[in-house]
C-alpha cells in the first residue's frame, strides 16, 4: 500500500505536533520540529517503503527532538540579551489548561518514564509501537510506564492536596 507524504501529513500532523509540543513546551519550536520531522519523513519515504507509518513517524519526531536538544547544548550565547516575553491569549489559555499542568508533572519523571506515558497514554501508541519508537524492549517499556504512572498518581495526589 503506497501512501504519499501529503496523506501522511494530513493524518498525523496534529498528533506529531502535540507530541513535540509536550516534549519542548514551546509552540514555535514544536512547529519547527514538526516541519523537520515531515521533511525527514518525506526524504526517507522516497527511498524506502514503511509499513507501520505512525510509530515510525513518532520515532522520526523523537529523534528530531533529541537532535535539537543536542544542537542547543552545543550553541553558546555570546551576548546577554534582555528578552521580553509577551503572552498571547492563546499562550495564556495553554498556560492555564490542565494539559499544561500535566506536562509540568510529567517533567518531574525520569525521561524514559515521561516518554512512555506521552506515547502510550497521550498519543495512544501500542506498547509495541512505543517500544520501537524509544528503542526499548517491550518489558522495559512496560516497566517505565508502570513506574511513571505510579509517580504521576502520587504527584496528582500531592497537587490536589496543595490546591484543595
Amino acid at each position: 500500500m503506497e501512501i504519499n507524504i501529503e496523506e501522511i501529513y494530513s493524518l498525523y500532523v496534529n498528533d506529531v505536533y502535540n507530541y513535540l509540543y509536550s516534549l519542548c513546551k514551546d509552540k514555535n519550536k514544536a512547529e519547527d520540529l514538526m516541519q523537520d520531522t515531515f521533511y525527514k519523513a518525506h526524504v526517507s519515504l522516497m527511498s524506502r517503503d514503511i509499513q507501520d507509518i505512525k510509530p515510525w513517524l513518532f520515532k522520526v519526531a523523537y529523534y528530531t527532538y533529541i537532535d535539537s536538544i543536542r544542537k542547543e547544548k552545543r550553541e553558546v550565547i555570546k551576548d546577554d540579551i534582555d528578552i521580553v516575553n509577551y503572552k498571547t491569549p492563546e499562550d495564556i489559555t495553554v498556560d492555564n489548561s490542565s494539559y499544561q499542568t500535566l506536562l509540568n508533572l510529567l517533567d518531574r519523571l525520569l525521561p524514559n518514564e515521561k516518554h512512555a506515558i506521552l506515547l502510550c497514554d497521550i498519543q495512544d501508541c501500542t506498547y509495541e509501537q512505543a517500544s520501537v519508537i524509544l528503542d526499548l524492549k517491550i518489558n522495559t517499556l512496560k516497566s517505565h510506564l508502570y513506574r511513571g504512572r505510579n509517580k504521576m498518581r502520587e504527584f496528582i495526589k500531592k497537587e490536589k492536596k496543595n490546591n484543595g
